[in-house]
C-alpha cells in the first residue's frame, strides 16, 4: 500500500460508537435540560445532524442537512473552541440567521469535534427554543462529553492506522515472499547449468574458450539477479513520495545507451518517483534481449482520464511461458525478473502494465488512471 497521508474525511464511524453517541446526545439534553442536542458533522460546505437527541419536541431530525454559512456551528468550528449564544435575537452575529424563525432554537452552546490529526469532525451542541445562560457547571458536563466523543475519533483513527500498518507488513511480507521465489528460480536455473559444465570440464579438457563462453552468460543472469534483489529490496521498503514527472526526458536519456533506433512521440505528465528510470530502462532493455527486436516505437499521450506510454517493438514478441507467467498465471514463479519490477513500480504508482502481441511485434502499455487516489 505504501505510505498514506491519511484523510480522516475518509473514516467511517462504526456503528457500535454511533450507538454511544446517541445515547451520550440522549443524556446530554436531558442532564442540559434542553429539547435539542446533536452531533454535527463537518463535510464543507455542509453540515449534518448524524446524531440527534431522540426526546419529544426535539425539532431536528436526524441526518438534517444544511450549509455551514451563517450557523452557530460555523463559528465554534472555525474558533475551534466553545460558542455561546444565549439568545439570538439579541446577538449581533445571529439574529438574522437563517432558519431562525423556522425551529426557534435561539439559543446555543457548543464544542468542536476534533481527530486526533486537529482537523474537526464537527461539532457537539445543545440548542433550547428560549434565552438560556448554561452554567459554569453544566459547561463543564458538556466539555466532558466532547471529550469523550474526541476520544472515540481517535479509537477509529488508531484503528484505522493499526489496519493500514498491517495490510503494508502483509504487502511486504507478499512481496519478499515472491522476490525470494524469482530469483531463487533464477540463480537455481543458472548454477545447475554452470555445474554441469564444470563436471564436464573435470572429465574433458576439450573446448575450454567455448565452455567459458557459454557459461559467461550464465554467470551474468547471476549477477543480474543479485543485483536485482537490491533494486526489488529498495522498491518493497522505501516510502512512496509521489511527484508529476515528464518521461519523455527519461526515455531521451536511455535512448543515448543504445545504438539501435529509438522513436520518441508525444509526451504526458504522470504521477510516479526516481523508480520511473528503472521501469523504463528494464522496459527497454527487455524488449530488445528477449525479442530479438532492431527498433523500438515509444509513444507518451493522455488525456482527462488517464496518461499512457506505449512502448511497441518489432520482434517476435515475448515467449509464451513468460506470457503464461506473468500476464496469465501471476502466482506462479515468474519467468523474467525485469517484468517483475516493471509491474510492482507500477502498482506503487496504482497504475497497470498490459501486454498486446500486434502485427507489428509486442506492444507494452504503461497507464496511469488520473482518477486514482494518488494517496493510497
Amino acid at each position: 500500500m505504501g505510505n498514506t497521508q491519511m484523510l480522516v474525511s475518509e473514516l467511517d464511524v462504526p456503528q457500535s460508537i454511533i450507538n454511544k453517541w446517541q445515547r451520550l446526545v440522549n443524556a446530554l439534553a436531558q442532564l442540559m435540560g434542553v429539547p435539542t442536542a446533536i452531533i454535527m458533522k463537518y463535510e464543507h460546505p455542509y453540515l449534518e445532524a448524524i446524531i440527534t437527541s431522540e426526546n419529544e419536541g426535539n425539532p431536528i431530525p436526524k441526518n438534517y442537512r444544511e450549509t455551514i454559512f451563517d450557523k452557530y456551528c460555523e463559528i465554534t468550528i472555525k474558533k475551534k473552541k466553545i460558542h455561546e449564544v444565549p439568545n439570538a435575537y439579541k446577538d449581533p452575529i445571529h439574529k438574522n440567521k437563517p432558519g431562525l424563525e423556522e425551529n426557534e432554537l435561539v439559543s446555543y452552546l457548543g464544542f468542536p469535534l476534533e481527530w486526533p490529526t486537529g482537523d474537526v469532525f464537527g461539532t457537539i451542541c445543545v440548542l433550547d427554543k428560549k434565552e438560556r445562560h448554561f452554567s459554569e457547571k453544566k459547561k463543564n458536563l458538556m466539555k466532558e462529553m466532547k471529550v469523550a466523543v474526541d476520544a472515540h475519533l481517535e479509537l477509529i483513527f488508531n484503528n484505522e492506522t493499526l489496519r493500514r500498518a498491517q495490510e503494508k507488513i502483509k504487502e511486504q511480507r507478499d512481496n519478499l515472499k515472491l522476490l525470494t521465489s524469482t530469483v531463487r528460480h533464477e540463480i537455481a536455473n543458472n548454477l545447475t547449468f554452470i555445474y554441469g559444465f564444470l563436471q564436464m570440464k573435470q572429465e574433458t579438457s576439450q573446448l575450454p574458450n567455448e565452455i567459458i563462453e557459454t557459461l559467461m552468460p550464465h554467470i551474468q543472469s547471476i549477477l543480474d539477479s543479485i543485483e536485482h534483489i537490491e533494486e526489488l529490496k529498495e522498491l518493497f521498503t522505501r516510502e512512496r513520495s509521489l511527484r508529476e514527472i515528464n518521461p519523455r526526458n527519461i526515455i531521451q536519456q536511455i535512448k543515448k545507451e543504445y545504438t539501435q533506433p529509438i522513436e520518441i512521440e508525444g509526451t504526458c505528465t504522470v504521477l510516479a518517483d526516481d523508480y520511473l528510470d528503472l521501469l523504463l530502462k528494464e522496459l527497454i532493455r527487455n524488449a530488445f534481449k528477449h525479442t530479438d527486436t532492431e527498433k523500438i516505437d515509444i509513444s507518451l499521450s493522455e488525456d482527462d482520464n488517464s496518461a499512457k506510454i506505449r512502448i511497441q517493438d518489432y520482434g517476435p514478441g515475448l515467449p509464451q511461458r513468460i506470457i503464461d507467467s506473468h500476464f496469465q498465471n501471476p502466482n506462479q514463479n515468474r519467468k523474467l525478473k525485469g517484468l517483475t519490477i516493471i509491474e510492482k513500480i507500477m502498482d506503487r504508482y496504482g497504475g497497470k502494465i498490459i501486454y498486446n502481441k500486434n502485427d507489428k511485434g509486442a506492444l507494452f502499455e504503461l497507464i496511469w488512471d488520473k482518477h486514482m487516489d494518488s494517496h493510497k
